[in-house]
């Protein structure tokens, strides 16, 4: 019993899902709770994501979100507090972290104008140097022979 483990580190845009057990004592029995406005937080210092939880059968509350694109300290925090109810708080601390060096595409689509321009200057540089070693200029001797 208890909470399961979570992953320690996420990395951004990852997909993640959270869930939570919650039971409610009726009769003297524990049996799910079947409320409908529980809320997820996924908070670094503000909320990044805040959604609902959706209920099964069984009392589980779970949620799938993407982690934001923005790295740092965050947690996961429900914070449910109803009349008639127990306060129910639970926080999970997890840390998020950007791509490794060698996790990012190799050519990254948005950067193509820079490519072409690095290429388009290479070339340059090319012709002029052609141009600049091979080009023979007439001597002014012979210009003025044939005038």
């Amino acid at each position: 019993a208890g909470e399961a483990p979570s992953d320690m580190a996420y990395r951004i845009t990852d997909e993640v899902e959270y869930s939570i057990v919650i039971e409610e004592m009726r009769n003297g029995n524990w049996e799910a709770f079947k409320g409908s406005d529980v809320q997820l937080d996924f908070v670094r210092i503000d909320p990044f994501v805040r959604t609902f939880l959706a209920p099964d059968a069984e009392g589980v509350f779970k949620v799938g979100f993407k982690v934001p694109d923005v790295y740092g300290v965050f947690q996961f925090k429900v914070d449910y507090n109803r009349v008639g109810f127990t306060h129910l708080y639970s926080t999970t601390q997890v840390s998020v972290r950007p791509f490794h060096h060698t996790e990012y595409e190799r050519f990254i689509p948005s950067a193509y104008p820079y490519y072409a321009s690095a290429f388009s200057m290479l070339g340059g540089l090319f012709i002029f140097s052609f141009v600049f070693l091979y080009h023979k200029d007439t001597p002014a001797d012979a210009l003025k022979k044939t005038e």
